[in-house]
């Protein structure tokens, strides 16, 4: 199955004269293998080339720092096999164990958080792992499943890279997320898990921020990073509505630094699918005391510059109203626009700005 992907978006600074603009086109291959019993095994490939203009740091694009404004960009580009182990057992242990051990190999999101559950790749409201780590998708190679009738597991080795695959000496990242099973959801609205992380990644963003996670990273470049997570979201419908509440938690250290990372969101879809209001609130700590101006050519030296004292917290508060010319259960054909202004409340580098962002997409 090949689907298509349309995306503009102009992006508003305060105090800014030129605004930034994102335009792609970009497709997706969804595919299947099966035989005369069963299926087998699924491919996944999503890319589009984007072309940036005046680029500026927004929650849905902190890839595109230091990119060339003509790009050519990959997401999830990864491959399952179902029942990994049906070679290795009888008939009957395939039957007890349907289900319960499928091998990932590929990019994909990091198991930590809902970023499993929720595709953000065309939305502008993202999940935390992005700041939280400095990507959302990695590459790894890992297993997942069924744990029990009530429990899915996720478990991954991680190159701890982010975009580009890079070995260069890490230790990569092991990680483990412990989610409640889809029923949960289709009968009582509710998705969630806990998950832990730990080993080494390559993060240039945590460099700059943290002169103490840099004096501390191995070879001046690995980050050790430990993280545990709490997730959880709930979905309720109403006469007039869906209602949507989510919440991420995640805790830790890199080097050492202590980390602390928060998200806190509200969804509402009106009954007819036309009309979505979203508002969000996230926040991230790391270590206690201020971290320096960063040198070299990064996303904030690429924006206009500010008088603002930087600090060790960053928070914002965003509101985001939808308008949907079409939104299918299952998001297999979406096509919107939106309107969102981030207001940032607090940051670690640079001043406080407010944002407004109005974005077209169409997925089909």
């Amino acid at each position: 199955m090949l689907k298509q992907e349309l995306f503009a978006q102009i992006t508003w600074q305060d105090g800014r004269r030129a605004p930034y603009r994102r335009f792609s086109y970009g497709g997706e291959i969804l595919q299947r293998f099966s035989d005369q019993v069963t299926t087998w095994g699924s491919f996944n490939a999503q890319w589009r080339l984007v072309h940036r203009k005046a680029f500026m740091p927004t929650l849905n694009d902190a890839e595109g720092e230091g990119r060339p404004d003509t790009f050519f960009e990959y997401h999830n580009l990864y491959f399952d096999r179902f029942n990994v182990f049906d070679a290795f057992l009888s008939p009957e242990a395939r039957r007890q164990h349907l289900g319960r051990f499928n091998l990932r190999v590929g990019r994909f999101y990091v198991p930590h958080g809902l970023n499993l559950q929720t595709d953000t790749h065309g939305t502008l409201l993202q999940l935390s792992n992005e700041r939280n780590l400095g990507f959302e998708r990695d590459w790894y190679a890992g297993l997942w499943g069924a744990l029990s009738p009530a429990l899915n597991y996720d478990l991954a080795m991680m190159a701890g890279s982010g975009y580009d695959l890079r070995l260069e000496g890490q230790k990569g990242l092991l990680a483990l997320r412990i989610s409640l099973a889809n029923r949960f959801l289709y009968e009582h609205g509710w998705e969630g898990g806990i998950s832990v992380l730990s080993g080494e990644r390559i993060s240039k963003h945590s460099l700059m921020r943290s002169p103490s996670v840099a004096a501390r990273s191995t070879d001046g470049r690995f980050i050790e990073t430990r993280r545990l997570g709490l997730d959880a979201r709930h979905t309720r419908p109403l006469p007039w509505g869906t209602l949507t509440m989510t919440g991420e938690w995640s805790a830790g250290r890199d080097a050492s630094d202590d980390i602390l990372s928060q998200l806190y969101q509200v969804d509402f879809l009106r009954r007819d699918r036309r009309l979505g209001y979203a508002l969000q609130y996230r926040r991230f700590r790391q270590g206690s005391e201020p971290v320096p101006m960063p040198m070299g050519r990064s996303a904030m030296s690429r924006a206009e510059p500010s008088t603002a004292a930087p600090g060790p917290i960053e928070a914002s508060l965003v509101g985001e109203a939808t308008w949907y010319f079409r939104h299918e259960v299952g998001n297999a054909n979406l096509h919107w626009i939106k309107l969102s202004v981030e207001r940032q409340m607090e940051r670690q580098v640079g001043g406080r700005q407010v944002l407004a962002t109005v974005q077209y997409y169409r997925y089909w």
